[in-house]
């Protein structure tokens, strides 16, 4: 191989690896995590990109480990997932644990939301 085309080739063969490096990061919930807040009635859930509801879930919990039952709803943009607890919260710590698929790549990130309700 001719070296003075070897750069060219390296910066070429990156830039064609970038879309299948995307990720489905969360950028924004409400609540954010770590606040303290009066009882909510939805939390939600802001990504990067598209998730397929088929391949993402949400588990909530209190800090004793009692799970509380969620609804999701997925915006038709596929980006804004809304939960519904099925019940009010009652005071105490939460923490949601949340997995997402993206629809470019497939592959699945996961993180935690914690937050506390007075």
């Amino acid at each position: 191989m001719n070296q003075k085309f070897a750069p060219a080739l390296i910066v070429f063969g990156l830039g064609m690896a970038g879309p299948a490096l995307a990720h489905t990061d969360l950028i924004k919930s409400s609540p954010a995590d770590g606040a303290a807040i009066a009882p909510p009635k939805t939390i939600i859930l802001t990504f990067s990109e598209k998730v397929v509801s088929a391949f993402s879930g949400y588990d909530l919990a209190m800090d004793d480990g009692k799970k509380i039952a969620v609804s999701a709803a997925t915006s038709a943009d596929g980006r804004i997932v809304t939960l519904s607890p099925r019940g009010s919260l009652m005071a105490g710590g939460y923490k949601l644990n949340w997995h997402a698929a993206s629809s470019q790549d497939g592959h699945r990130t996961d993180g935690t939301v914690s937050f506390k309700v007075k």
